[in-house]
């Protein structure tokens, strides 16, 4: 009995260490935190300053931000900064209508489906093709309960801080104003001018900064191109402008009878693009 004893004693230590063993491979086995897993899929691809791609398209095949300005709507630009993610979510500061500013959460868990996650009230997800990565926002309407679909493409890995458009003016000055310029004043006194990506400008004496405005709303004054020398400077100075191939012409301007709309006025720049 008491041999019959042991075995039994012995019989339940092995059952029960084969117990631990089981659960053991089941802790091991369990699925990763998702958040986790949607981390590191995710946080690579979407970091970035990103912009609105229909609307970058457009100007820049009509070389106007002008003609461009019915696209200019919703969410324009976002900075996603992947160094702030705190948890699982990062604040996105988020650029409306080339105009305001605000924030949305990213959070890093799964929307409707195993493609996207969650930006603020809507999902976000990415295709690759190429070799570039467009951003993809899916926004769902209560009332009419449809979704639609808005493409973004990268800027810049990152911008300075407190400055939201920057991004966004990098494209414009990149995709038509940045380039080497011979250069007429009014006066018939001939120079070169070189316009950068980064906003900079060299080879006009008065000016070393130049901005493009994109912030076109419906209001007065808005009705043309406006190229804008030493933005918020003592120096200011705006002309409106006209790209017509590698001329970029630059105009002073005058306000019509009730100031509601620009004219043009005189030539004040003729420049041809040289490189």
């Amino acid at each position: 009995m008491k041999r019959l004893f042991y075995l039994l004693i012995i019989a339940g230590l092995f059952a029960s260490c084969g117990g631990n063993e089981s659960d053991q491979d089941a802790a091991n086995n369990k699925p990763l935190d998702q958040s986790q897993a949607l981390i590191s899929q995710f946080k690579p691809i979407v970091s970035g300053v990103w912009v609105k791609k229909n609307y970058i398209k457009k100007l820049i095949k009509s070389k106007s931000p002008l003609a461009a300005a019915d696209r200019a709507t919703g969410l324009t630009t976002m900075l996603i900064d992947t160094a702030k993610l705190k948890g699982d979510s990062i604040i996105v500061a988020a650029g409306w209508n080339n105009h305001e500013g605000s924030n949305l959460t990213l959070r890093f868990q799964p929307g409707k489906n195993t493609t996207t996650i969650e930006l603020g009230d809507d999902e976000l997800s990415y295709k690759i093709k190429n070799g570039d990565t467009t951003l993809v926002v899916y926004h769902y309407d209560e009332k009419t309960k449809e979704t639609s679909t808005t493409n973004y493409i990268k800027a810049l890995n990152t911008q300075p801080a407190n400055n939201l458009g920057y991004g966004m003016s990098y494209m414009i000055n990149k995709g038509i104003i940045s380039g080497i310029y011979q250069a007429t004043d009014n006066t018939g006194k001939k120079f070169n001018a070189v316009f950068y990506d980064n906003g900079k400008v060299s080879g006009f004496p008065d000016f070393n900064t130049y901005y493009v405005e994109n912030d076109l709303g419906n209001g007065p004054m808005s009705n043309l191109d406006e190229l804008i020398f030493e933005l918020n400077g003592k120096n200011q100075k705006s002309y409106a402008f006209i790209i017509n191939k590698r001329k970029l012409d630059l105009y002073t301007t005058k306000a019509n009878a009730d100031s509601s709309e620009l004219l043009l006025d005189k030539v004040a720049f003729k420049l041809v693009k040289k490189d």
